[in-house]
């Protein structure tokens, strides 16, 4: 129960980040630990944003780091390296943050901060689905896993571009959908067209990619197993696509942006699913 919770902690942390920065909120508390000098700072809504956000952060990382030592004392041999690992990110994660807010949300240190968050759910979610004891700690890395870890490596690597674009400001530099100023083919006339083209590119890689693994799920017998949830991976990718052109077309209106990345995150649940389910499988065969 208290890796769900936690699970579904990071979820809201990151989606509540997402609104933040969508806000233009991330400056609400300009300093810190504290927000305007106060632990519990008056009531403004971008600071309640991101004040709020601190507190979603300071609840996730207790049941992180609660989490965290019960998995280390259950996990035997080398898997006792996942709550390490945890830990550590989260460390580097307080501190990163910190110096977010202190260096005024600069556009590198603001999208290693989302990608190290990242880092933390798939952690979080590998500790909420082995436990030690009922479930001993699997990671296969061949075969179908392999495919899976592969198509789960596709979607984080889509997720942090995208954060990049977001804070980057590039959000808007393909400002027409589906064609990317005027010409479905636009010419690279800067960085920031670069990185939103190269988005919406890897975004259709990922649909195509969801597409053949529910089809391999009828030719090979080793992938039918996620027939269902390779489905789940298929239609999501759809509504990844649909909702990324619902953020270019509303020019970036939060809610569409926070959709965009819950779709995502749940993208990566699902594949880190696949995964997990090979993973046992493999185990016990």
């Amino acid at each position: 129960m208290l890796g769900r919770i936690t699970l579904a902690l990071f979820f809201l942390l990151l989606v509540w980040g997402n609104l933040v920065a969508g806000m233009e909120a991330g400056l609400g508390c300009p300093d810190w630990p504290l927000c305007h000098g106060q632990v519990v700072p008056h009531y403004r809504w971008d600071t309640f944003m991101e004040f709020g956000h601190r507190v979603i952060a300071a609840t996730a990382t207790l049941c992180l780091l609660v989490l965290s030592h019960i998995r280390f004392r259950s996990y035997r041999g080398g898997a006792k390296a996942v709550p390490i690992a945890a830990l550590c990110l989260i460390a580097v994660e307080v501190v990163l943050g910190g110096l977010v807010v202190l260096m005024e949300l600069p556009v590198q240190l603001t999208t290693i901060h989302f990608m190290i968050g990242l880092g933390i759910f798939i952690l979080v979610f590998y500790m909420a689905q082995f436990d030690g004891e009922m479930a001993v700690p699997r990671a296969a890395v061949h075969g179908p896993a392999a495919v899976y870890l592969g198509i789960g490596a596709l979607i984080f690597l889509q997720a942090a571009l995208g954060a990049y674009v977001r804070h980057s400001g590039a959000g808007l530099a393909c400002p027409d959908f589906p064609y990317c100023q005027g010409s479905l083919l636009p010419r690279m006339t800067s960085g920031a067209v670069m990185a939103h083209y190269t988005h919406r590119v890897l975004a259709v890689v990922i649909l195509l990619t969801a597409a053949a693994l529910y089809a391999s799920t009828a030719l090979d017998m080793r992938f039918r197993i996620n027939r269902g949830l390779a489905l789940s991976l298929l239609a999501l990718s759809a509504a990844q696509a649909a909702a990324g052109a619902s953020v270019v077309l509303t020019g970036l209106y939060y809610p569409t942006t926070a959709a965009h990345l819950a779709v995502a995150l749940c993208m990566l649940l699902v594949t880190a699913l696949m995964w997990t389910r090979e993973s046992g499988r493999e185990a016990s065969s």
